[in-house]
């Protein structure tokens, strides 16, 4: 894993979901992860147009429509995550997490759950907590971003020093300018539409940062797996990123061997109850938005039970009933083995263990729209339906839009023991286990990306604190 920083040479633009009318499109946002691996995997195909030597070959993958004889994929080992604010003097910056306050109070300062009396219309009956605050009534905010510094405090339980928090006015501006419509069959100005539209421009002590991998296999090998994503930026150290073709010069970090990102607490959690029955109390605050869709109930192509999910705010791998976390702990080898059940190899690995623990609690903002525009080599099968009905030669469309759970939402868990504890820990921190392995420089950095959906883009990066409850 390689991590980069990013300078704009103009304005940039990051639509939304919204669509540009006279009444503005709304261009002046962070992007979420998808932008930057988007933006690398054009790059990748416009840099290496033919197949190179150090390439391997990517079947499609199971639950694909395509034919499994067609054409093979390019690049599909790419992996991203970003893209992170970068201060001047090498601080990466992160969203603020949905629990701490602008309250003075060293005390108060952090919403904590408290348990429910009585009924409640909480969305799920297995919530038992609600997350309160214990600071005085105030209209002012958290500022939005924080540095690794920040972030650091904040998990160690201690209110951040103001100089760590940025507010977005620090990072970035907002530029408006009009535009005309372009027909997309003669790209000249279609005769009937004027719009304005929102820039970001970055703030001349801001860069962007983010990490990208791409692990090909020399020569056949499944373990021999060599990193390819500096072939990229020795052809070029140019990439467009987002709307209107804004070009973007690339830098490798020098500063940073290991992703600058927070570590999150592997052990030491906080434990509430009665000796012999305590529980270790865990939360999980996203770094990066997450998707977790709806899932319908089925049977997969093995005549498996797909059961059902109601996705959005509520990770797919917790059970929607109980709130039992349904993760397992992996510490050994991860090897494809023979299912006679199932008729086919599945992945195991070697001592795998249930994770003994259940979600309590949660504080989720209000979501983020994430859609897309795609051409139709890369269209679902039941996307090109929806937009160009029968026939061959299906057209290009926009993506289906998701909700995405933002950056910064805190999920608080119990689990039944420390060994528990430490597996869920090690299941959800982006890094994994212990604070010492990602520390090292020889260690082999994979990182847990939690997201259902485009966890290969980014989404679903988070890590691990403690918590008390309300009035301990």
């Amino acid at each position: 894993m390689k991590t980069y920083t990013l300078e704009p040479q103009d304005l940039l633009f990051f639509r939304d979901a919204r669509p540009m009318e006279t009444s503005g499109g709304h261009g002046a946002r962070w992007p979420e992860p998808s932008v930057i691996f988007d933006a690398l995997h054009a790059a990748l195909w416009r840099a290496f147009p033919e197949k190179r030597a150090w390439e391997h070959k990517h079947d499609y993958g199971r639950s694909s429509h395509r034919p499994r004889n067609g054409d093979t994929q390019r690049f599909g080992s790419l992996v991203s995550a970003g893209l992170f604010a970068v201060w001047t003097d090498g601080r990466w910056l992160f969203p603020a997490p949905a629990d701490a306050t602008a309250s003075d109070d060293t005390d108060g300062w952090l919403l904590v759950p408290q348990a429910s009396q009585g009924s409640t219309n909480l969305p799920a009956p297995f919530l038992k907590c609600t997350v309160a605050s214990r600071a005085k009534p105030s209209k002012e905010t958290v500022q939005p971003w924080w540095s690794t510094t920040a972030w650091r405090d904040y998990l160690a339980g201690q209110k951040p020093a103001r100089a760590e928090l940025f507010s977005h006015d620090d990072l970035f501006a907002a530029e408006w300018t009009t535009g005309i419509g372009i027909d997309p069959e003669t790209q000249t100005q279609d005769g009937q539409r004027i719009y304005s539209a929102e820039y970001l421009r970055l703030r001349p002590k801001v860069r962007c940062g983010f990490t990208a991998s791409l692990r090909m296999k020399h020569n056949g090998s499944g373990r021999d797996l060599r990193e390819c994503i500096e072939q990229l930026f020795e052809a070029t150290d140019t990439i467009i990123v987002g709307g209107q073709q804004r070009p973007c010069r690339v830098e490798p970090s020098k500063e940073n061997a290991t992703p600058p990102f927070p570590l999150g607490m592997s052990r030491d959690f906080h434990s509430h109850g009665e000796a012999g029955n305590q529980r270790l109390l865990v939360k999980w605050i996203l770094l990066t938005p997450a998707i977790w869709p709806e899932i319908k109930p089925g049977f997969t192509r093995s005549r498996e039970e797909i059961r059902a999910h109601p996705g959005g705010w509520l990770p797919n791998w917790i059970c929607p009933n109980s709130g039992k976390v349904l993760l397992h702990h992996r510490p050994g080898e991860v090897r494809r083995v023979w299912d006679e059940t199932k008729g086919r190899t599945v992945r195991r690995a070697d001592n795998e263990t249930n994770i003994a623990a259940h979600l309590v609690a949660a504080c989720v903002p209000k979501p983020t729209p994430v859609t897309g525009w795609t051409e139709r080599l890369h269209l679902l099968q039941d996307e090109r339906e929806k937009w160009a009905p029968g026939g061959d030669d299906k057209a290009h469309g926009p993506r289906q839009t998701h909700l995405a759970v933002p950056a910064g939402a805190v999920y608080y868990f119990e689990a039944d023991s420390e060994t528990d504890a430490r597996n869920l820990a090690a299941a959800l921190n982006w890094h994994g286990g212990q604070k010492s392995e990602i520390e090292n420089p020889k260690a082999e950095i994979r990182m847990n990306r939690r997201s259902t959906l485009m966890g290969e883009k980014g989404f679903g990066l988070g890590v691990c604190g403690t918590w008390k409850f309300f009035g301990t």
